[in-house]
């Protein structure tokens, strides 16, 4: 059963990573903004359904008929099963019925090895008692619970996180066609910390002049693709960058990454030399 678990999440890693590669792009140039789309839906819901189902169909299977008896074995050995990090252990378990022996290995491994010779309860079918299952100690099995738990919370944010990221396109589609538009210019680049395969996601950070006439720091949403701006003392050569703030709250605003289409030599030379034909921004000292 332990095999058939990591096999199962191995499987859901490759897809969850075919997922975000195709999201994201795995050597798209273009700077992205961090969204929850459907893809990622698609596959945040799989993820969820699998391992929510190997979470129940692993506790079901440790549970044990109330009609069979019970009775105390004893570990004979056990069963090893080994990978490049590390070993996992099943007790070999034996037990006696109406004189004649019998074993059963335990479904459930772990990497602390069983001690020998300890007794360990068993349960089996009075009809047949060859049919039997280790009665598990919570202690080996509460790590169990972690699969449907995980898989139940990816299901929960699923719905939660897809209406959020499309009230944002939303919002952000209104901001653009309602919304005062303000030229600012590139001061900084933030990493976020968070990365999807192996690509790092930035917050740009644009000053610009809002409508009472102070300069203010307004932070992009998480956007991939922006490495190459690095490229650029930003500080000396002024980028400019619009952003679109909200006519009743200005703490509602989009910094647009339009204005940053195609971060290759060609598209940073082409920012600056617009940047360079534009009023920038008068910062406070």
């Amino acid at each position: 059963m332990v095999k058939v678990i990591f096999f199962t999440i191995t499987i859901v890693v490759f897809l969850m990573n075919i997922g975000f590669k195709l999201k994201i792009g795995h050597n798209d140039p273009n700077v992205r903004r961090q969204k929850f789309g459907i893809s990622s839906a698609i596959f945040l819901i799989l993820f969820g359904v699998i391992f929510s189902g190997i979470g129940l169909f692993s506790i079901l299977n440790l549970v044990v008929d109330s009609s069979w008896v019970r009775i105390s074995g004893q570990v004979t050995s056990l069963s090893r099963s080994s990978n490049d990090n590390s070993t996992m252990y099943s007790p070999v378990v034996k037990y006696v019925v109406d004189g004649k022996e019998y074993q059963i290995t335990s479904s459930v491994s772990s990497s602390f090895m069983p001690v020998v010779g300890k007794e360990q309860e068993v349960a089996y079918n009075s009809s047949m008692p060859s049919q039997a299952k280790v009665v598990e100690n919570i202690s080996r099995t509460w790590w169990l619970w972690l699969f449907p738990i995980v898989g139940v919370t990816a299901l929960i944010m699923t719905p939660i996180l897809f209406v959020k990221s499309l009230r944002r396109s939303n919002a952000i589609t209104n901001l653009i066609e309602t919304g005062h538009r303000l030229q600012g210019i590139l001061i900084d680049i933030q990493a976020t910390g968070a990365e999807v395969n192996k690509k790092p996601f930035y917050k740009i950070i644009v000053a610009a002049t809002n409508r009472s006439g102070t300069v203010q720091n307004y932070a992009s949403d998480s956007l991939t693709g922006v490495e190459a701006l690095f490229m650029v003392d930003f500080r000396i050569t002024p980028i400019a960058i619009d952003v679109y703030v909200d006519r009743t709250d200005p703490q509602k605003y989009y910094v647009d990454i339009s204005d940053i289409p195609n971060l290759t030599p060609e598209g940073i030379n082409k920012l600056i030399q617009r940047a360079s034909k534009t009023t920038q921004p008068v910062l406070n000292t």
